[in-house]
């Protein structure tokens, strides 16, 4: 297949197309660490970011991960994450939940994604391109 871009080009290219401003963006592991538990051991490439709004549930994480195993881990990881936002929304933001429930976390090969937002398929999209992955 196509030789897969860096995570951060693929990100760059999503924030442009679909105009995504109030994102707090992760530029390095440590900033998955606090969120999501995933440590340096787990990844050798990260980008996305979270909505910083408060209102919009917009989150998108891209990780290449070290190896299979890892790539388990992280999985693990981002599903908690997603269970905890479905936790979160389902009380209180029915709107929101409807975008969170569309979710999911996908593995394909070592990279692993969870992209929550309203333009999901548009996003998913570019992102499986910019890894070559159909």
């Amino acid at each position: 297949g196509a030789k897969a871009k860096p995570l951060s080009d693929i990100f760059s290219g999503i924030k442009l197309e679909y105009k995504l401003t109030d994102m707090v963006e992760y530029t390095d592991v440590n900033s998955l660490e606090r969120t999501y538990g995933i440590t340096a051991d787990d990844v050798d490439e990260v980008a996305g970011g979270v909505n910083n709004s408060g209102v919009d549930m917009e989150e998108i994480v891209l990780v290449k991960a070290k190896n299979a195993d890892t790539a388990k881990t992280v999985a693990e990881k981002l599903t908690n994450r997603l269970n905890s936002k479905l936790a979160e929304t389902k009380s209180y933001n029915p709107e929101q939940d409807a975008i969170v429930e569309k979710s999911s976390v996908d593995t394909d090969n070592l990279y692993v994604s969870l992209i929550i937002s309203k333009d999901l398929d548009g996003i998913k999209k570019l992102y499986k391109e910019g890894i070559g992955v159909k």
